[in-house]
């Protein structure tokens, strides 16, 4: 599976989720007190991406298509 990036998108991300409530799911809201600025759906799902985590997942999962 190829990752995808888009803007940040609330309404991507389930209602309830750490994306949804425009927190960073890849760090979680515990850790990461950065506002997203893109949304991943990546092999394990869809990811909330503060500019830190955007860095982290493109190192893991390459580049976006």
């Amino acid at each position: 599976m190829a990752l995808e990036k888009y803007p940040y998108d609330p309404s991507l991300h389930g209602a309830g989720t750490v994306g949804h409530s425009r927190g960073c799911s890849w760090h979680g809201v515990k850790a990461c007190a950065e506002e997203p600025t893109s949304s991943y759906l990546t092999p394990i799902g869809r990811m909330a991406a503060c500019p830190r985590a955007e860095r982290q997942i493109e190192d893991l999962y390459g580049s976006p298509s």
